[in-house]
């Protein structure tokens, strides 16, 4: 194939085409077209990622003006308190934000890379703190669970008297991440992390609070020698456990009655754990040891005769002794081996001594119900007035707006995932609209193509008959001496055979 003639055959191609394939043809390709620009930008178009997240305002604006000064693309989101920037820059772009000081963030040891010159003791010592304090922030916000954190140090100055040194002491406030909360593992770890690298610094002086303004170490805050004893502090997470599962079954139960979070309550119980003793001496008849047995029978004499003096004389009748009544005697004596049973009773630990159940409906209530409720929990809990237990139960408006702000963020990300899911599955449907219909395209131009061939193949047999006609014209023409005029000729042609002449005309027509 001569290249060089390549424009004249698709010209020549174009123009054997009819003009509604001609406008189908470029509709077509416009779509293909279109596809594969859009294709090339999907692709082409950089995957964001979080490069920090939960931002305020103050420390988003300046990371933006940052990141227009470095020409890098980024993104807002989560009302502004996400940044965005391309997947494959957001490491290289928190290194250069924490280099040039856009963090917010305050150095460390860093402080003392540069010696300065005349610099004075108490200079030194509020650089000193400074890098403390940031090196435990540093330290604290490791925490998943930490979002950031604020610590504040105060180290006195040493004195050579030790009745003028006054403690070290520490503040630290937590901002946690939304429904979390810390373990006490975690929290004394945080406290004797603080007290571990401060010199001087005691755990009891460690003040941990968020920043709902709850302390966090109020258990641990205590002086070792003030704390209980550890069979106590046993005791008291045996009544704590024993109060939640009450309050567990307490509002599962008036859940059902009220709805979820109509009702809370509060259990206060006081267990006896006094350790008692029980000794108990039982004596039981053992095996026999020794046994003696007398066995005994006779009888009584009786006496006759005079009685007195004169009986006894001489000359005299005697007296005259007689058998009497007869007796007999059986006796035993068996000895036995005695045994003992000694018991010690300890009897368990945690008997109810009184019970304390107060309960809060979030709805008014009438007093027919409220003495249903009261019948219903004392027969669920146990409770016992003969022992003093007490149950109340009041009506009070519940604050549900820290609640509301809760579930509103998380309706908030609730819908940006949905929203980015619902992007995902549209992107992914244009895409394989574009695909299916370029592969419809590619067949709609196939099938074209084979009925143009298979027309031009029917035009070629078609023409046969006509140019076999011309060509008997042409041989009768030259027999005849005197030729007719041509007029004379094609009518007498078109008389003769008219369905030949008029697809001669057509394809006249076709070529013109």
């Amino acid at each position: 194939m001569d290249w060089r003639n390549l424009p004249v055959e698709i010209t020549k191609r174009w123009q054997a085409i009819k003009p509604g394939q001609r406008i189908l043809t470029i509709v077509i390709g416009l779509g293909v077209l279109f596809t594969i620009i859009f294709l090339v930008a999907l692709v082409s178009r950089p995957t964001y990622a979080p490069l920090f997240t939960g931002l305020d305002p103050a420390e988003a604006g300046a990371m933006v003006e940052k990141l227009k000064e470095m020409n890098i693309p980024y993104r807002l989101t989560e009302q502004g308190k996400t940044i965005e920037v391309p997947e494959k820059q957001v490491y290289e772009t928190r290194i250069q934000l924490a280099s040039s000081g856009a963090l917010g963030e305050g150095k460390g040891f860093e402080l003392f890379d540069q010696t300065k010159l005349g610099i004075t003791d108490f200079e030194q010592q509020v650089q000193y703190q400074r890098a403390l304090q940031e090196e435990l922030r540093r330290t604290i916000v490791q925490l998943e669970e930490v979002e950031q954190a604020r610590v504040h140090l105060v180290l006195p100055q040493k004195s050579v008297f030790i009745e003028e040194e006054s403690p070290s002491s520490a503040s630290i406030v937590l901002k946690l991440k939304p429904l979390v909360q810390l373990k006490p593992d975690q929290i004394k770890g945080i406290v004797n992390l603080t007290a571990g690298s401060v010199e001087g610094l005691k755990p009891e002086n460690i003040h941990l609070i968020d920043t709902k303004g709850d302390v966090l170490n109020a258990d641990l805050a205590l002086d070792e020698q003030a704390k209980l004893a550890q069979g106590t502090l046993k005791q008291y997470q045996v009544k704590r456990t024993y109060e939640k599962e009450l309050e567990k079954r307490i509002c599962q139960m008036l859940g059902r009655i009220f709805g979820p979070g109509k009702a809370i309550a509060m259990v206060t119980a006081d267990l006896d754990f006094d350790r008692q003793e029980i000794q108990a001496l039982t004596y039981q008849q053992g095996p026999v040891v020794s046994e003696q047995t007398i066995k005994e029978k006779g009888a009584v004499p009786q006496v006759g005769g005079l009685p007195g003096t004169t009986g006894n004389l001489p000359g005299y009748p005697a007296q005259v002794t007689q058998t009497g009544q007869q007796y007999s005697r059986d006796e035993a004596i068996h000895n036995y081996q005695p045994t003992s049973r000694q018991e010690k009773i300890f009897p368990a630990g945690g008997r109810v001594r009184q019970l304390s159940v107060a309960i809060a409906v979030d709805a008014p209530v009438s007093l027919a119900i409220e003495q249903q409720v009261s019948d219903v929990v004392k027969a669920a809990t146990g409770l016992n007035q003969a022992r003093g237990d007490q149950l109340t139960v009041s009506t009070l408006a519940f604050d549900k707006t820290y609640q509301q702000e809760i579930e509103k963020e998380m309706a908030q990300q609730e819908a940006e995932k949905r929203k980015e899911q619902q992007q995902k599955l549209l992107y992914a449907g244009i895409a394989a609209g574009i695909i299916i219909l370029f592969i419809i395209t590619a067949l709609v131009i196939v099938a074209l193509r084979r009925r143009a061939a298979k027309e031009m193949e029917l035009e070629v047999e078609e023409l046969k008959p006509i140019r076999e006609i011309e060509r008997a014209a042409k041989e009768k023409e030259r027999e005849i001496s005197t030729p007719e005029p041509l007029e004379e000729k094609i009518r007498d042609l078109a008389r003769q055979k008219p369905a030949e002449v008029a697809e001669i005309i057509k394809v006249w027509l076709a070529e013109s």
